[in-house]
């Protein structure tokens, strides 16, 4: 896929041949200050070509949508005609004027906020679809995604292929949904294409664009950054399966997305490529933005169509499944945004292109939304048969500060821990569940030493318990139990029978919750379980935490004979538990007034010191 993003760089640079600027406008690139470099540049181009200082050279600004490397935020790409594309990263408005001076008037690249080569390295390595342009073009503007080919396919769909076609075509490429669940998407299409419906055959097609999972946004870059891909997709879909009307639904909270979404709705309306008698082809649908309100459970299928009916978002037990009786009964598909935004490309490069990758498990490639003690944390788009190894050492730079790769928390907050024996997990479906975990919203963390095991599982727990319905017993009241369990082994009053009941419980709650929150939910206590129980025993045999995250472990004292008096300690303190510490008396902590929060541990940058 590197040809697609050196295509776009060569359109771009050809484009009446001036130097073009663009900014990444994405809610990561906002959330860091993009708008705020976006008009420095507008302003100190003004001020230069007022001056004269760019001669007869005309520079344009342009936006892009997100390419991933969030953590490198806010990234800046120079377009130079007869130069290789320049890329910025963690651009501040104070770094523009540099930027302009020193490479469109000094003709050399600021050196300061330049990428280096391993983050161009990175992304030609990487599979490219559904994040194909990200990046390179303006998500705003349809004639981009004309420009590279976009619409290309809903054309060839309407006018050389029959429905059957298509799903015989997507069926070929071995493409599956890539929300989690993994089904083979051309299955799900064709039932809802052969299922009963009503005299007016009534079907609708549908984008799952919610994401409760705090670790992934997979979903909401690809709507950002490629709404007019997203929607080209659906309407092929739509095509294939004679959808009467197609609901893309996602969270209000994601309002970058929501916008562009209409935007893209609006503007493939008025070229024909929505509404009545498409292309002339006769296929007519309409498409809408539904928004839904911020909820893990609305993210689950049956709760989401429960939602869009206005109804509570409460799951229903399946079967029936949704492509047979789904939104108000009737044949329903529902794929979440990255999977359709990979379906124009199948099209446009045929089936066997896509089935060339992956492995014999899975076909294809999936985004990643991957973070921890790694160097580049954010969007990666790899082949199936990439392993967590290669997408830690190869794609992200490494464990960082020289640490060990300790523990990989796969799946977010209802999936569970790899540890690093099982690295070499290819990201597939079926490797991960045979390895124990979920690809879920398919994000994955890589820790080193300083992360425990029970600290990250109290998390996961503590937020589904948050985000349970409340409608089924084993998850209401399932979750809060090994809450509770958990909370007395990393606060000092575990017992080694803990562990068996924790077991036991959890395999109960999965084996019996309605939907899916509950049934992955405990996937990080089993596998905690499963591979690191060492860590379990030692919190409640030792009562320590290696990695000084459980803090109820452990008591605080100072060193009179060692501490400087500095004061570090006191401000961090929330009870006023420290007294002294300045004026050469060394300070003490009084352990009926200390919460054991780690604050004054923290500040300290020499000698404080934790016991158990």
């Amino acid at each position: 896929m590197q040809i697609v993003e050196d295509q776009q760089d060569q359109a771009v640079e050809a484009k009446q041949g001036q130097i073009k600027i663009t900014v990444c406008l994405s809610l990561s690139g906002i959330a860091e200050g993009g708008e705020e470099v976006y008009k420095e540049f507008q302003k100190q181009i003004s001020e230069m070509e007022a001056n004269a200082a760019l001669g007869e050279r005309k520079c344009e600004m342009g936006q892009v949508g997100c390419r991933g490397y969030c953590s490198r935020d806010v990234l800046v790409d120079v377009y130079v005609p007869g130069e290789e594309r320049v890329t910025y990263e963690k651009v501040k408005p104070a770094m523009v004027k540099n930027i302009l001076n020193d490479h469109i008037v000094g003709g050399k690249p600021f050196k300061k906020a330049a990428a280096k080569e391993d983050y161009y390295e990175t992304l030609k390595k990487q599979t490219r679809v559904a994040l194909a342009h990200g990046g390179s073009i303006d998500p705003e503007n349809i004639d981009d995604y004309i420009q590279v080919g976009g619409y290309e396919s809903l054309k060839k769909v309407l006018s050389t292929m029959k429905p059957e076609e298509v799903i015989e075509e997507v069926k070929k490429s071995g493409l599956r949904g890539k929300g989690g669940g993994g089904f083979v998407t051309a299955t799900k299409w064709e039932k809802a294409r052969n299922a009963p419906t009503d005299e007016k055959g009534t079907r609708y097609i549908m984008v799952n664009g919610d994401e409760g999972n705090p670790a992934s946004y997979m979903d909401r870059s690809v709507m950002e950054g490629a709404s007019h891909q997203v929607l080209e997709g659906l309407l092929i879909g739509a095509y294939a399966i004679g959808a009467t009307e197609g609901i893309i639904y996602t969270r209000s909270d994601y309002s970058i997305a929501v916008r562009r979404l209409n935007m893209a709705i609006e503007q493939a309306r008025e070229r024909g490529f929505l509404g009545d008698n498409i292309l002339g082809s006769g296929f007519s649908i309409n498409i809408r933005v539904h928004e839904g309100l911020e909820a893990f459970i609305g993210g689950e299928s049956t709760a989401l169509m429960q939602s869009v009916e206005g109804k509570r978002p409460f799951p229903k037990a399946q079967p029936p499944h949704s492509s047979q009786h789904g939104l108000w009964g009737k044949p329903t598909v529902l794929n979440n945004a990255e999977t359709w935004a990979t379906v124009p490309k199948i099209i446009e490069k045929g089936a066997d292109w896509y089935a060339g990758m992956g492995n014999e498990n899975a076909n294809g490639c999936k985004v990643w939304a991957i973070s921890g003690n790694i160097k580049y944390n954010g969007l990666m788009e790899l082949d199936m048969k990439t392993t967590f190894r290669e997408a830690i050492d190869d794609y992200c730079g490494g464990i960082q500060k020289k640490k060990d790769l300790k523990v990989i928390h796969v799946g977010g907050v209802t999936g569970g821990f790899l540890p690093p024996e099982l690295a070499d997990t290819a990201t597939d479906y079926e490797s991960l569940l045979d390895a124990g975990v979920l690809m879920g919203q398919a994000s994955f963390a890589a820790y080193d030493e300083s992360a425990c095991v029970i600290d990250l599982a109290k998390f996961s727990i503590g937020f589904n318990e948050g985000e349970t319905c409340g409608k089924c017993t084993p998850c209401r009241i399932g979750l809060t139990l090994i809450r509770q369990k958990l909370d007395d082994i990393s606060e000092g009053r575990g017992k080694m029978e803990d562990l068996d009941k924790l077991q036991e419980l959890c395999e109960e709650i999965s084996q019996t919750s309605l939907c899916g929150l509950g049934e992955t939910a405990p996937k990080a206590i089993l596998t905690g379980l499963k591979y690191f129980r060492k860590e379990y025993e030692r919190h409640i045999v030792d009562q320590i935490c290696d990695a000084a995250r459980c803090t109820g472990l452990y008591r605080y004292f100072v060193k009179e004979e060692d501490c400087v008096a500095c004061g570090a300690c006191i401000k961090p303190c929330p009870t006023g538990a420290i007294t002294g510490g300045t004026r050469k008396v060394a300070a003490h902590i009084d352990m009926d007034l200390c919460i054991n929060c780690n604050a004054c541990y923290q500040a300290c940058g020499f000698l404080a010191r934790s016991e158990e």
